[in-house]
Order: structure tokens, then C-alpha cells, then sequence
């Protein structure tokens, strides 16, 4: 009856982060945040899996395929896009993008769990109930809303992290073993930054036993899996461009490591200082666990080119993580003067309550009504005898659910291609304006056209200068949206 009852308890415990997390990561998933151009990019080759059966999107070699793979299996799954109304009305054009961000929604969810299950089996449930609280209602958790690499590859990360931790004192140890392996190489065949986790899993694995068998074990799916996308260029004769994308995305502009930090300062200055205060605690207790998760991937930003703020999400458990290891710390000190239930319990009511305040707060507001709107008013007013310039945000839906044929996959494109209609209509969001300079097309274009409508979010009218208003700064694609074409609109 004793461990009935302790059974029970267990799962209440774990229900507490589930429902938050199911709260902070499903309420107004498409209002907030906005539709990125990232996003876009994710659904349009999505849907191109969908359409021709093939995960590689022309010449492009700048990601592996299994996002799109996963993001089209679920999509396929539910009969997307035809089970959906397409109309050119804002609320059905938002439906289009419902389905991708319940999804990432679920998968935030699904994380949660997993990282209360990884730090139980490794620090006890009462960290577990700490981590998982916090990973589920700090405010940096809206990173995760967005259809995203990152946040696709994090389940498959922490799946890896707790199933190794599961083999080190189990019968079925080689099929964990190599279901971790799996695990890790689907993430990589996801984005190649999660090989920067092999040294934490692969610690996990041979440390317990020292036996190299368990080592090459696992290490065989970890390889082998990503090794299917060099493996198809080379098959398709198109290894040069693969090896000319990769180094074209490493390479990429960015804001740097210590611009990164100063980004993640910004949307959740909070957990950042605590999870650095917890990353200090573990390196000065030489936990191995918590260094061999921070280190490595901070080392790779810091050595490659390209770093944008999501690309801190794989760092997001272990901040929750390391943060609950030092505040366990501090509620066992505490419990000389007050019950040790006590303290545990106001510890959880304290930051439930104030995640839940600041986050609600932050996802609360629709910050993509305007680009929906933006783009129902260009629906209804072209047809195939204009050319289209959107980014990919617009554009997949614009050719690929309501057959503008004449629209570009990307406004990017006129760089290397010419206009083959005399009309033009140009989408000039936020992304377009910081890209303008990038070849005298764009700028032509824009100074060959002139506005006919512009939408505004109503993020453009918050004051982003403090915290939690400083979250707004990243959601700035649909801020203002400037229509233009270059005729004459009192013309047929």
C-alpha cells in the first residue's frame, strides 16, 4: 500500500510541470510568437517532401533532412493541407500554420517530461520537480513555439541523454544502448550542431562500465545515420555543393557568442543567471554531467560563424537542470530552520508563480495577426499575370496552397534570376528590409514599386527597452508590412 500510494504521488508530482508546460507551450500558439522566415523555410520544404516525395530542395545543402522528414510525416499524417479550409480569409490562412505549431507545442511538452525523467534518474525527484518547473514556465520557453531545427532536435537530445542513463543499470543494456545512438544521430541528421552532445552521451556510456564494446555500440547509429546526407550527394553527383553549403552556413554572419548571451539576457534574464550560477556550482563540484552538456556546444559557438538566439534551446535543460541542482542545495541548508516540506513547496508555488505571471504576460499578444492580414489582402488582389516577391513566410502558401504560380520561393531569388511578368508585387517586411543591400535587384525592385497598403502588430506599439517587453525585440517580422506594386492600382 506504501509504494501504491508513493506511486501515486509520484505521478501528481509530474503532473504539476506537464500542465504548465501544456499551458505556457499550446495557449495562442500562432498569435505568438510571430511567423519567422526561418519558419517558412521549415514549411516550404516541408510541403515540397509532401508534393515530391524527395527531401532535398534543389541545390540547397544547408541543413540534413530529418526536419523536414518529421515535419511532413505528421503534416501527411493529418491530411494537411486539404483537410484545412484554404480560403483567402486571415483566419484560414492562420489554420495553415496551427497544425506545425501545436506540433511544436506537444514537442515543448514532451520535453518537459523528458527532462524531469533525465534528472530524476540522475539527481533525485526533487531536482527533477525544480528543473521541470522551470523548464516549463521561464519566459525563454516561447523559444521553443517556433517550427524551429532546434526545437525538432531537443526531444531526440534529451531521448539520447536519458536513455544512456537508463542502460548504465539495465539487463536490455545494448538495445538502450543503441536506441540512444539512434537517438543522437536522428538529432544530428536534424542539424549538425547536436554532434556537440556526443561527449556528454558518450561519458554516460562508458564511464559506468569502461568497456569500449558499449562505447562502439553506440557510436555506430550516432555515425551512421547523418552519414545518409553526404552519402545522397555523392549518390546524385552533388557532393561539391554539399560540401560548398555547409561551409556557406557555418560561415554565415552572426552576432557572436558574447552577442548570443547578451540576447539570451534580454528574453529571460532570470534563469540565464541562475543557470550560469548553476554551471559554476557543477564545475566547482566537477559534476561531469552538467560541464559535458554546457562546454562543448559553448566552445562551438564560439568557433563558428553563424550563431542566432534559438540556437541557445539545446542549452535550455541544462540551465533548468544545474539551476535546480543549486536551489535543492539551498532548501537541504534551509531545512535546519524550516520543514524541509515547507521549503520545497514554496520553492515551487515562488517560481511557478512568477513564470506563469511574466511568461502569460509575454505570449498573450498577437504578434502575426498582421502578417496574415498582409497576406489575405495579396491574395485577393493579384492574379497569375503578377509576379510575387515574398519570403518564405508568404510565399509556400502563396504557389503551393493557392497556386500563384507566378511567385517567387523567395524574394532572394530576383539575385539570380529575372522577372518574367511586368507586374510586380512586393511583400517588404522587416527580414526584406534588412536584406535589401544585398544585391542592386533588391533595391531597384523596391524603388520600382510604391506602397499600397501597410500592416502593423501590435508589437510595433510596446515600448521594448525593458524586460518582459525586451522579449518583443525577437518578434519583429510582422511589426510593419509594407504592400508595394509597381502599376498603377486605379488600373485593370
Amino acid at each position: 500500500m506504501h509504494s501504491i500510494l508513493k506511486d501515486k504521488q509520484a505521478i501528481l508530482l509530474l503532473m504539476i510541470p506537464l500542465l504548465l508546460s501544456t499551458y505556457t507551450h499550446l495557449w495562442n500558439p500562432v498569435g505568438f510568437p510571430d511567423i519567422f522566415f526561418d519558419e517558412g523555410i521549415y514549411m516550404r520544404r516541408a510541403m515540397n517532401v509532401l508534393e515530391s516525395g524527395s527531401p532535398q530542395e534543389a541545390y540547397l545543402y544547408d541543413h540534413p533532412y530529418f526536419g523536414q522528414i518529421v515535419l511532413s510525416g505528421v503534416l501527411w499524417l493529418a491530411g494537411y493541407p486539404d483537410s484545412l479550409s484554404t480560403t483567402t480569409d486571415p483566419e484560414s490562412l492562420e489554420s495553415l500554420y496551427l497544425a506545425p505549431r501545436v506540433l511544436m507545442g506537444l514537442l515543448a511538452v514532451l520535453d518537459t517530461f523528458l527532462v524531469y525523467k533525465i534528472t530524476e534518474k540522475r539527481f533525485g525527484r526533487r531536482t527533477a520537480i525544480i528543473a521541470s518547473i522551470l523548464f516549463a514556465v521561464m519566459p525563454m520557453s516561447w523559444l521553443l513555439r517556433r517550427i524551429l531545427l532546434d526545437s525538432l532536435l531537443l526531444p531526440f537530445v534529451l531521448s539520447s541523454v536519458l536513455l544512456a542513463l537508463y542502460a548504465q543499470d539495465s539487463n536490455k543494456k545494448h538495445a538502450l544502448l543503441v536506441s540512444s545512438g539512434a537517438c543522437l544521430g536522428l538529432a544530428i541528421f536534424t542539424k549538425v550542431p547536436a554532434f556537440t552532445f556526443i561527449p556528454l552521451v558518450l561519458f554516460l556510456v562508458y564511464s559506468p562500465s569502461r568497456k569500449l564494446r558499449d562505447a562502439g555500440i553506440w557510436l555506430v547509429p550516432t555515425f551512421l545515420i547523418p552519414l545518409v546526407w553526404p552519402v545522397y550527394s555523392l549518390f546524385v553527383g552533388q557532393f561539391d555543393l554539399w560540401v560548398r553549403g555547409v561551409l556557406w552556413q557555418a560561415g554565415k554572419d552572426s552576432i557572436g557568442l558574447s552577442g548570443l548571451v547578451g540576447y539570451v539576457l534580454k528574453i529571460d534574464p532570470t534563469l540565464l543567471l541562475f543557470g550560469i550560477a548553476g554551471f559554476a556550482f557543477a564545475a566547482i563540484r566537477r559534476d561531469m554531467f552538467t560541464v559535458l552538456w554546457f562546454a562543448p556546444l559553448l566552445l562551438f559557438f564560439a568557433s563558428i560563424g553563424f550563431i542566432q538566439y534559438f540556437h541557445w534551446i539545446p542549452l535550455m535543460p541544462v540551465m533548468c537542470i544545474a539551476a535546480a541542482i543549486m536551489i535543492n542545495k539551498g532548501i537541504d541548508k534551509a531545512a535546519r530552520i524550516v520543514p524541509q516540506n515547507y521549503t520545497m513547496a514554496g520553492t515551487v508555488l515562488v517560481i511557478s508563480t512568477f513564470g506563469l505571471l511574466v511568461t502569460s504576460t509575454i505570449i498573450s499578444i498577437d504578434a502575426s495577426s498582421s502578417q496574415f492580414e498582409a497576406l489575405s489582402f495579396v491574395l485577393e488582389r493579384t492574379d497569375n499575370n503578377t509576379t510575387i516577391l515574398a519570403n518564405p513566410v508568404y510565399s509556400w502558401i502563396l504557389y503551393g496552397v493557392h497556386d500563384k504560380e507566378n511567385t517567387l520561393r523567395d524574394y532572394s531569388l530576383i539575385l539570380f534570376e529575372p522577372i518574367k511578368t511586368e507586374r510586380v508585387l512586393l511583400i517588404a517586411d522587416p527580414h526584406f528590409m534588412l536584406d535589401i543591400h544585398r544585391g542592386p535587384e533588391l533595391e531597384q525592385i523596391y524603388n520600382d514599386t510604391a506602397t499600397i497598403m501597410k500592416f502593423r502588430s501590435a508589437v510595433d506599439e510596446i515600448n521594448t527597452s525593458q524586460f518582459p517587453n525586451e522579449n518583443y525585440r525577437f518578434t519583429r517580422e510582422g511589426k510593419m508590412i509594407d504592400i508595394r506594386i509597381n502599376w498603377d492600382p486605379g488600373t485593370t
